[in-house]
């Protein structure tokens, strides 16, 4: 029996998301290359592996507000600046 807070058919938070996380990736790989920064190397100032970053930009991880504050001081930019993109693209896709 399903029920509001999960059981069977429940969905996930992340499956529920996946297009938006999708939308943000895209928006932090166009930052990120934007400043021409590798992703290697934003993943060496963050101290996480090349393939944790990786998983962001492909929207199949999800992120906590600090990371994602980590991330873009990480690349060089204002963490709001890239909050704004991130909510732009999600206006963009009708969301």
């Amino acid at each position: 029996m399903a029920t509001r807070f999960g059981g069977q058919g429940r969905v996930s938070t992340k499956a529920k998301l996946a297009d938006e996380l999708i939308a943000m990736g895209k928006v932090l790989v166009r930052v990120r290359e934007g400043a021409r920064i590798k992703q290697s190397d934003v993943a060496a100032k963050l101290g996480v592996p090349p393939s944790w970053l990786s998983k962001v930009e492909s929207g199949t991880r999800r992120l906590d507000v600090i990371e994602l504050i980590r991330i873009a001081e990480a690349m060089g930019h204002e963490p709001g600046h890239l909050i704004e993109q991130i909510r732009l693209a999600l206006d963009s896709d009708g969301r």
